[in-house]
């Protein structure tokens, strides 16, 4: 394999180590299980350790340090299939270290340079020419069809960050939605408040109506009452 292509694997391994850093959890920094996001710096985090942390520790988001609770955590379910996309990517970039390893022929320890389409694996140039068992078979070599495969995980690699940068449109979508149902939930709340404390208001000065009407017929009925009583003593006395 020549300098150039090395230097790509090297720097194809990095891109999807990178990649992957974004969906480790900030928290216990592993890889993300039940993502959930948080709704004011989009950080990305398991919800078994931002529960746990938003219980145990205080209700605030332990990176931004704003105010947060449980029910304000965003589900991110897209997250599992990305993470998905870069296990295999990684499994690929795994796979290609191995073999780098085990890069010669177990039969003539010659490095492996020619890839047999017939059989689906890499041979040596003696299997291809001598070896007997591959005969007839149809031929490529190695690093043309590793140049193929490069190019397939380049463009794997550009999609996840395509939907990458639509999922993040998306979740600063749904940031500006939960901030409008936020502000049109003050809004009503706070035309309730007012019409509860109007309502009560009117209440109060039907009330002082009410009772100053009664006081009034009390003195009235008070006043009857004395009158009839002095009547009464007036004529038992005479």
């Amino acid at each position: 394999m020549s300098a150039r292509n090395k230097s790509g694997n090297k720097q194809d391994d990095r891109s999807v180590e990178t990649l992957a850093e974004v969906f480790r959890c900030f928290i216990c920094m592993e890889k993300l299980r039940d993502a959930h996001l948080c709704p004011h710096c989009s950080k990305l985090c398991c919800y078994i350790c931002i529960r746990r942390w938003l219980t145990e520790q205080r209700s605030q988001c332990p990176h931004c340090r704003a105010s947060l609770h449980l029910h304000e955590l965003v589900n991110c379910r897209w997250v599992e299939e990305v993470t998905q996309q870069l296990d295999s990517l990684q499994a690929v970039s795994g796979t290609r270290c191995e073999d780098n390893e085990r890069d010669k022929c177990s039969t003539h320890m010659e490095k492996l340079s020619v890839y047999c389409w017939t059989c689906r694996c890499c041979i040596c140039h003696q299997c291809a020419l001598w070896g007997g068992t591959h005969s007839g078979h149809t031929f490529k070599p190695l690093e043309e069809v590793y140049e193929q495969h490069v190019t397939q995980i380049k463009d794997e690699v550009a999609q996840l960050r395509r939907r990458l940068m639509e999922l993040i449109s998306i979740v600063q979508e749904v940031e500006r939605n939960v901030e409008s149902v936020r502000s049109a939930k003050d809004d009503r709340v706070r035309e309730i408040r007012n019409a509860v404390e109007l309502m009560i208001a009117r209440l109060d000065s039907q009330l002082k109506t009410k009772l100053l009407t009664l006081m009034g017929q009390k003195d009235s009925l008070t006043q009857v009452c004395i009158f009839l009583w002095t009547s009464t003593m007036f004529d038992v006395s005479h």
